[in-house]
């Protein structure tokens, strides 16, 4: 390993970048911390992986993880303890982490899809990564990320979804006009809404669809639901009046996912 031992190092110095999303912009690249992430990455997404991190205490307590690390042929660097939690978000960083390249996906539905999210305004990073994470569990093909929702690779999202993220194909930037295309590509464009719906255990869809989950202020914007084919609520007992995003969502997926995957 690359012992770095100076706070001024250039590889620290991208690193902290990355807690922002200029840097991560300006750069291409995303930071994962944490054992099960770093591990998750090596399996699912070997060819986005630049570099290792790691600390003193860490490498220690794991020499042979550390062996493992140093046979893969790409770079691994040796912290001090201090230095490694500088660059990390959570309180009590586990000594472990990964550089890797953000996937750059612009195609919103392929020919082998039936089966997307769409996530309208959706700007709380953990509601976006739970999402991201039951959208695997829940069988949907592709998650789309329109304008207004926060950053597919801030550190808490990449956290929350741990490991998804490498595995679900997601696409940000998506506009009202891709949304009218996937309609064009034959897909039921479902949205959910408060007023003007039917309950979602009574929505009959057939075919490829499009579920889209709106933010979590305001929900499905004005034009995505003019622009839906189908309008659902979720039935709610008691005096509550909305679901968090992520719940709302993954209830959704899963009365909506049907046998659309011949399951």
């Amino acid at each position: 390993m690359i012992a770095i031992t100076g706070k001024d190092n250039k590889v620290l110095k991208t690193v902290r970048s990355l807690q922002r999303k200029k840097g991560r912009e300006e750069t291409g690249l995303y930071f994962v911390e944490g054992v099960r992430m770093v591990q998750e990455a090596m399996e699912w997404a070997k060819d986005s992986l630049q570099y290792f991190l790691v600390s003193e205490t860490y490498a220690e307590k794991n020499p042979s993880v550390v062996q493992t690390l140093e046979t893969r042929e790409k770079p691994a660097y040796l912290l001090r303890d201090n230095l490694f939690r500088e660059l990390c978000n959570t309180e009590a960083p586990q000594g472990l982490g990964a550089v890797l390249t953000a996937k750059s996906l612009t195609e919103t539905v392929s020919l082998e899809d039936s089966f997307v999210l769409i996530l309208d305004g959706v700007s709380e990073p953990g509601n976006m990564g739970t999402i991201i994470r039951t959208a695997e569990a829940a069988g949907v093909d592709r998650v789309l990320l329109m304008k207004g929702c926060v950053d597919l690779y801030n550190p808490k999202v990449v956290r929350s979804t741990m490991g998804s993220l490498f595995r679900v194909p997601c696409v940000s930037g998506v506009s009202d006009t891709d949304i009218r295309d996937i309609k064009h590509n034959g897909f039921t464009v479902i949205a959910t809404a408060l007023h003007d719906a039917v309950s979602i255990e009574n929505a009959k869809v057939d075919g490829k669809r499009a579920l889209v989950i709106g933010s979590e202020a305001f929900g499905v914007s004005k034009e995505i639901l003019d622009l839906s084919d189908i309008r659902v609520y979720i039935p709610m007992s008691g005096q509550v009046e909305s679901l968090n995003a992520g719940v709302a969502a993954g209830i959704s997926m899963y009365m909506l996912k049907g046998d659309i995957h011949g399951r």
